[in-house]
């Protein structure tokens, strides 16, 4: 390979896709192809003005593709949000009935073990009056029969 070669190099760097840089080159390269073109005055200039309206039409062509692509991907989006924020509303309606069931029968279930609560209570009170009254009963009982036993005539 030689140092220095007669051929033409190219060397594209990309640094963005931007609509704008396409047309610049776009433009750029075919005004400088038609200066170099042998055609009259009138001849280049009617070649520009045609590929200057053709590339407008083809920006023009990409612009609504673009715009019209954007349009659609906004529209899914929007979609797919308001899928998701109903599917959360329903999800949070569905829970919101789940607790408030839980609640009733944890109210209910409260209400009963307090109900049962109260009457082990009165029955246990009950069951302590009727041992009392029993207990004291026997107790008159032997104290009156200790002082049957206390006044009778010793018999010696």
């Amino acid at each position: 390979m030689t140092e220095h070669s007669d051929t033409p190099v190219v060397i594209v760097e990309r640094r963005s896709s931007g609509l704008g840089a396409f047309l610049g080159g776009a433009i750029l390269g075919a005004v400088v192809a038609l200066l170099y073109a042998p055609k009259t005055g009138e001849e280049t200039k009617a070649e520009i003005r045609d590929r200057v309206t053709r590339l407008r039409d083809d920006a023009d062509n990409r612009y609504r593709r673009v715009r019209d692509d954007v349009e659609d991907r906004v529209l899914r989006v929007r979609g797919d949000i308001s899928d998701r924020v109903d599917t959360a509303r329903e999800d949070l309606r569905h829970r919101k009935a789940k607790a408030e069931e839980a609640m009733k029968v944890g109210r209910s279930t409260a209400h009963k073990a307090r109900e049962d609560l109260e009457k082990r209570v009165e029955e246990s009170k009950e069951d302590y009056r009727q041992r009392i009254s029993e207990l004291t009963e026997e107790a008159e009982d032997e104290l009156a029969e200790a002082v049957e036993t206390a006044e009778e005539p010793a018999a010696d």
